[in-house]
Formats: structure tokens, sequence, C-alpha cells
């Protein structure tokens, strides 16, 4: 067998194919209508935002007028403050349940 008649031994590697572990995943079906319901949640999303901003505005009107001069600094604070946390609120919760 030294004479080189037997069968030749490969010195590199090679890879096993690559099969995959799981079945086949069919693709998701879109849903009849699901485009449109998209465009609603778009519509309903800048009314909410719309209102919010309205909200936001009037609430400061509200302040100057209920309080008096000398604590509309300080209420208004606390109203920012309280804008800022919630909004950290929603964000963080929203990046969470991603």
């Amino acid at each position: 067998m030294t004479d080189g008649d037997g069968p030749k031994e490969s010195s590199f590697y090679l890879p096993p194919k690559e099969t995959s572990m799981t079945p086949d995943q069919k693709t998701k079906e879109k849903k009849p209508g699901s485009d449109f319901l998209g465009l609603a949640y778009i519509i309903i999303g800048i009314f909410i935002l719309i209102a919010a901003l309205q909200l936001y505005f009037t609430i400061q009107d509200l302040i100057r007028t209920w309080i008096s001069d000398q604590f509309v600094p300080v209420v208004s604070a606390l109203y920012y403050l309280a804008v800022i946390i919630v909004g950290i609120w929603l964000i963080r919760d929203y990046i969470h349940n991603q």
C-alpha cells in the first residue's frame, strides 16, 4: 500500500453541509384589511397626539388662571416635571415590551 494504490487521505477540513434543524417555516400571510387597519391606527395616533398637545397647553393656561401669580412658576415646574416623568416612564415601558 505504500506504492499509492490505496485511497488518498485528505489533509484539510471539510465543514458539514448546512441543514436547518427546524422544519421549513411558512411566511406570514397578510390578513385582508390589515393595511387599512394600520392606516387607521396611524390616523388615530395623530388625533391623540393633537389632543395631548392641546391638553398640555390648556393646562398651562389653567395654571396661570387659577394659581396666584407668585406660585405660577412653582406649579408650572411641578407640572413640567410630572410630564417629563410620565413621558420617560411611557418610553421605558414601550422599549421594555419590545
